[in-house]
């Protein structure tokens, strides 16, 4: 089985002493390929870095709503240099997060909107991160942006943006919080998510699944959550793998492999 590990951060300083480990580990589990999330300015550096040593890492890059206090001209202007010189296959995670309200939401706006726009100009998915009491306004703003495709990060929705992520043609990212005592009611909102609308994330560091004893995530758990998926939507876990990892390939488009364990 082969897998696509589409959100996750490589460059944490959690995997800074054994990242070659870390990322053979995840090849020994399946995984092919691997997405970083550049979340700000120091991570958008570290991610082009990263994917210039591990040619199976590709990356994402955008500005974090709880980072959002950051986005300026200058910013902004810098991001659309990096999208036009160098080779992102997303934006983001940008989006909304009223869960912590680190910074103020007029800021969060202002950057998800540019973020969007981006998307449209240089026709790339959008890595959507959404916290609190957002999902009416989130379906507002993505509504302003038919054409632009977004992928929702670790998916923890209602049916109605369920519902609405599907209209749109949209795809759900699918991680260790599916996997959890407390996540039944996201379980049966994914009952109804078509498998071809779904891919595999682990946001490694963070969010590990039920049953890993240790704390730090990392992408070799990626099938422990296809596991749990297969078994929720009653399917074998070849056919999860063979259709989140085609998901994937499709919506960031990536290239053929390449060697993980390599270094450039």
């Amino acid at each position: 089985m082969e897998f696509v590990e589409t959100h996750g951060h490589l460059d944490d300083d959690a995997f800074a002493s054994d990242l070659p480990q870390v990322i053979a580990a995840a090849r020994s589990a399946g995984v092919r390929r691997f997405i970083n999330i550049g979340y700000e300015q120091e991570s958008w550096v570290r991610s082009v870095a990263l994917a210039d040593r591990y040619p199976a890492v590709s990356y994402a890059l955008g500005m974090h709503p709880n980072s959002a206090d950051r986005w300026t001209n200058d910013t902004a202007t810098e991001l659309e240099r990096l999208l036009a010189t160098n080779e992102a296959v997303a934006i983001g995670e940008t989006g909304l997060d009223y869960y912590r309200d680190w910074v103020d939401r007029s800021s969060q706006r202002a950057a998800f909107r540019d973020q969007l726009e981006l998307g449209s100009q240089f026709s790339l998915p959008v890595v959507i991160h959404m916290r609190g009491d957002v999902e009416t306004e989130m379906m507002q703003t993505l509504s302003e942006f038919p054409g632009v495709r977004v992928v929702f990060h670790s998916f923890d929705g209602s049916p109605v943006l369920r519902d609405f992520a599907l209209d749109r043609g949209d795809f759900f990212g699918v991680g260790g919080l599916m996997t959890r005592a407390g996540s039944s009611e996201l379980r049966e909102t994914l009952r109804s998510v078509p498998l071809t609308s779904m891919v595999l994330e682990t946001d490694s560091p963070y969010l590990t699944p039920k049953g890993v004893k240790e704390r730090r995530n990392t992408s070799a758990n990626l099938p422990i959550i296809a596991a749990a998926l297969a078994d929720l939507l009653g399917f074998e876990i070849e056919r999860v793998a063979e259709q989140t990892t085609a998901n994937a390939r499709s919506v960031f488009r990536l290239h053929s492999d390449a060697a993980v364990g390599g270094l450039r």
